[in-house]
């Protein structure tokens, strides 16, 4: 997929945003209170910076790290879900949500736009951030939703938020690393 310029970027940008809107969407109008789980927040995120991505240009860094931030989240939603949550895929929301959006964000972070990525050492590691905000929301809402396997009041609690953002920082130097290996333009 050589997606690099103009119009086909734009169009396929707007793609990847129907693709998280109609997650989001789905889950909004069929879930009793969608707003806990991480999918539908990821989903939400992504339709807004895609769409704004469809009408701006590439090459600023603030892109790349958008893109490969959501990329990493997208990521641990979708391998969480089909994993560890032992999800279904049997509505068009979940579908959406955890499979065809990450797909389609990791499809656009790997094939579209390549040449265009500058990825700074520290991405990675800033990745972190949204899945550190819903944290903090997990926490301070005391969200129900996941405690089958994120319970604060375990004692693995800690090991398994630690377990959990090694993993993100992992996929996201492993990311940078498929992108354009030995050409990927590495900014200080």
């Amino acid at each position: 997929m050589a997606v690099e310029h103009g119009l086909a970027l734009g169009a396929w940008r707007l793609v990847v945003a129907a693709c998280g809107l109609v997650g989001f969407g789905f889950a909004v109008a069929t879930f009793y209170d969608p707003w806990p789980a991480l999918s539908q927040q990821a989903s939400l995120l992504t339709g807004v910076v895609y769409l704004a991505l469809a009408f701006t240009g590439d090459r600023s860094p603030v892109v790349s790290w958008f893109r490969g931030a959501l990329a990493v989240l997208l990521l641990l939603v979708c391998v969480t879900y089909l994993t560890v949550i032992q999800g279904d895929l049997d509505t068009v929301g979940s579908l959406f949500e955890h499979l065809v959006t990450p797909l389609v964000v990791l499809a656009d972070w790997l094939l579209v736009g390549r040449s265009r990525v500058v990825v700074r050492w520290w991405y990675p590691l800033s990745w972190v951030l949204f899945p550190l905000l819903y944290l903090i929301y997990f926490l301070l809402a005391d969200v129900q939703l996941y405690r089958n396997f994120l319970n604060p009041e375990t004692a693995d609690f800690g090991a398994t938020v630690g377990l959990f953002l090694v993993a993100v920082v992992a996929a996201g130097y492993l990311l940078c690393g498929v992108v354009r290996p030995g050409r990927t333009e590495v900014a200080r």
